[in-house]
């Protein structure tokens, strides 16, 4: 965890992403197998560029040297897919979701001199790139298109389905810090364990999520979740209690009291 803290500390996303991915797979590859990797394709982008303006027709031909020269794309089959989330497997199948292929845009991004930040947009992780003397620019991280101001209202409403006339808040288009970034990883990694019944492996997601956001209900209840189906009754009940604490109006508050009612007896037969 000290390691992950200090990448965050660092805003960088690429090694936080891998120090995640390492945690989770025994078998995986050392980190800088792939930190080497990642500077071979640096190198291989410089040259592709030809240049080392920083505007957006080299913008452009970075996108196309990540989507068409290194084929990076959208798993749309298996798009919820544990691996999707892992950067080493993205990096090897060169296939992920919105969040983990823009953690690895903004990386070779970033080391060719472009301020890429990603963009924590509902529903679909975002790529932003600002420059100097010309307009900000949108990516979609799932296929490299680049998205006008027309295409993040239609996205917005269409995630959200909130009325037509009302305006889509700019905060919604904020730079994510890496500690953003990462969470947003670590809860689409936490679905896919909990979808493919890795309840272990869920488990160890939530606790990072818990260690990094310590004060979210939501997390604690979900981790509450997990022990429950791993028959870790006590600390289930904990965290069960946690949240319909700090959550009483919440709609999941009503299914939870009576599921802690149900732990609580069993807890006290086995006592008995």
């Amino acid at each position: 965890m000290k390691e992950l803290q200090q990448a965050i500390g660092e805003q960088d996303c690429f090694l936080a992403g891998l120090q995640v991915a390492a945690e989770f797979q025994k078998n995986m590859r050392c980190v800088p197998y792939y930190q080497q990797q990642m500077s071979e394709w640096q190198a291989d982008a410089k040259l592709y560029l030809k240049s080392s303006d920083v505007n957006t027709a080299n913008l452009t031909r970075l996108i196309e040297f990540f989507f068409v020269e290194l084929a990076f794309s959208g798993n749309e089959k298996h798009y919820f897919s544990s691996q999707c989330s892992l950067i080493n497997k993205v990096l090897e199948y060169r296939t992920g979701m919105p969040v983990s292929l823009a953690i690895v845009f903004q990386s070779l991004g970033r080391a060719l001199g472009f301020d890429i930040h990603g963009v924590n947009f509902p529903g679909h992780f975002l790529i932003k790139c600002k420059f100097n003397n010309e307009p900000t620019v949108f990516v979609d991280p799932l296929n490299g298109k680049l998205l006008n101001r027309d295409d993040l209202h239609t996205l917005y409403f269409s995630i959200l389905n909130e009325f037509e006339d009302e305006e889509m808040p700019e905060e919604a288009l904020s730079e994510a810090c890496c500690e953003e970034t990462l969470v947003r990883l670590l809860h689409n990694l936490k679905s896919a364990y909990i979808s493919e019944k890795k309840y272990e492996e869920a488990l160890g997601v939530v606790e990072t999520l818990v260690q990094l956001c310590p004060n979210d209900p939501y997390e604690r209840r979900d981790r509450g979740f997990l022990l429950h189906q791993l028959d870790c009754t006590q600390v289930a009940i904990a965290d069960y209690q946690y949240f319909i604490r700090q959550c009483p109006k919440d709609p999941a508050t009503q299914l939870l009291q009576a599921q802690l009612q149900q732990l609580t007896e069993q807890a006290q037969v086995v006592l008995h």
